[in-house]
């Protein structure tokens, strides 16, 4: 394949792309107005896939199978003095085999750790809708301002006893400013997210009761039923603040760092006639980060990230009140710490010629550090992972106006140890015999990821190229659930 003629090309492709993207180093950051200094190289895409992923390597609330149809399409550019940059996706996904959620689009989101599962193995019917814009513009003296909006919309659908049908939205809004001095540019945005889910639980053969976990963590729950007169519409409710701090200097060496810090306040209820609280939630996250890119025949791109998360949750015990004709908090107790540390080194390098580049190195190591703990009767479940990767693509330019991205990638994973361990009296119940074990098995395994990639390009007319792609992904691990894969296919349309 590398003695193929080729020669230096201007098709449009995803080489292109990812070179504008690299070189855009406020593009990584919650800073919108950061567009104004670190704005990419106007672009647009365009494209739609379909992919599919299946093996027993996984944890118990994801499918045995998923596909995943998906549009998506983004670009910026400059419209008079504002900088913009927007983005659309849809994804279309059927999960088969999933167990352990009877509610959420997402039960691992744990903001919403107080949620409901059953054992049956079921099919869950997605949509996803990701609507997002930037918009940057200088004020005055250096000052430019700028906001990101993204607005998300999702919902679901199981299609087995227990079933329950899903609504989510979350929008959120950072407003940003920059201030430049010289080759420095400083910033600062803000943060809020409001996030509701309701999901309405129910049987379609009513003639057989459906016993649920309401789950507290760790293996700890409290019985209930979907059907006859058990549990009704729940309502998950989250309101995040936050914002971050950057800096960035401009020279031969570019630099961007940036330091962010939220807060999210989470409750969830049943009933919206009569709420019922099962438990609300405090989540604290920090994020540190600092990225740099050099050189001028090869593009050096080198970025660090640490980052960890607390999330603390609260049960409450309720009576009803039979004079007031609703539920009451006679007591609540902090139950849940669940603690997540992670640090990611990454390095990139292209090899560049004319507006693209012939070759792409990528490496990066990092690592997982989760401990979870509940207070009584105490449970525990930790692990730690080290991670290590490296990649290669090399990029063929022809003289027939089109282009070949061949990329190869691997990744190990190896354990520094995980356990589960539970205290109280439920040891023989499914969350604790079934779900814990093996997703501390599944997550604390030493694994090995091997994936291939393609792109074949072809200039249409000047600055549109079309684009066939192809992935495809194999994983090995060393634990009694070994494998899963992945293959991925689609078409672009670059402009």
């Amino acid at each position: 394949m590398l003695s193929i003629p080729a020669v230096a090309g201007g098709v449009p492709d995803k080489a292109a792309l990812r070179l504008k993207l690299a070189n855009a180093l406020w593009m990584d950051s919650g800073n919108a107005a950061g567009l104004i200094p670190g704005a990419p190289l106007p672009f647009n895409t365009l494209d739609a896939s379909y992919s599919y992923e299946a093996g027993d390597y996984r944890r118990m609330q994801s499918g045995t199978s998923l596909s995943d149809i998906r549009f998506d399409t983004q670009g910026a550019r400059k419209v008079g003095s504002v900088q913009v940059w927007g983005h659309f996706r849809y994804d279309n996904i059927s999960e088969e085999g999933a167990s352990y959620n009877t509610l959420l689009y997402n039960p691992y989101d744990e903001r919403f750790l107080y949620t409901a599962a059953d054992t049956v193995a079921g099919l869950w019917k997605k949509q996803s809708y990701l609507m997002e814009f930037k918009a940057a513009v200088p004020i005055a003296g250096g000052l430019s301002g700028g906001v990101h909006v993204s607005y998300t919309d999702r919902i679901a659908a199981g299609q087995i006893d227990p079933r329950a049908e899903s609504y989510h939205y979350a929008v959120t809004v950072r407003p940003a400013l920059t201030w430049q001095a010289g080759r420095s540019t400083f910033g600062l945005n803000g943060l809020y997210t409001n996030t509701f889910e309701r999901s309405t639980p129910s049987i379609s053969n009513s003639q057989e009761i459906q016993k649920v976990y309401l789950l507290r963590g760790l293996g700890n729950w409290v019985g209930d039923q979907v059907g006859g007169s058990g549990l009704s519409t729940m309502y998950f409710r989250c309101d995040t603040w936050g914002g971050a701090i950057q800096y960035s200097l401009e020279g031969p060496l570019r630099l961007l760092a940036d330091i962010s810090y939220s807060t999210h306040g989470s409750s969830i209820r049943e009933s919206a006639t009569q709420p019922k609280p099962h438990g609300s939630t405090r989540r604290q996250e920090a994020e540190a980060s600092l990225q740099a890119a050099f050189g001028s025949q090869v593009l050096h791109k080198a970025g660090l990230t640490v980052s960890a998360a607390r999330t603390k949750g609260t049960e409450p015990t309720t009576q009803w009140n039979t004079a007031a004709g609703e539920w009451e908090i006679t007591f609540s107790t902090e139950q849940c710490s669940f603690l997540t540390l992670d640090a990611l080194l990454s390095y990139e390098a292209f090899i560049l010629r004319e507006d693209s580049y012939t070759w792409h190195f990528n490496a990066s190591a990092g690592l997982l550090a989760k401990d979870d703990s509940y207070a009584i009767p105490y449970s525990r479940m930790n692990y730690t992972n080290l991670s290590i990767l490296g990649g290669a693509e090399r990029r063929l330019a022809f003289r027939n106006n089109t282009s070949l991205l061949l990329g190869a990638e691997l990744e190990g994973v190896k354990s520094l140890g995980g356990a589960y361990s539970y205290s109280g009296h439920r040891e023989g119940t499914a969350p604790v015999r079934e779900l814990y074990p093996h997703d501390v098995a599944v997550l604390s395994a030493d694994r090995l990821r091997a994936g291939l990639r393609a792109e074949y390009a072809v200039g249409l007319r000047e600055g549109t190229g079309l684009a066939f792609c192809a992935e495809g992904s194999l994983l090995k691990a060393f634990c009694p659930f070994p494998l899963r894969w992945s293959i991925l296919g689609g078409v672009r349309l670059y402009f």
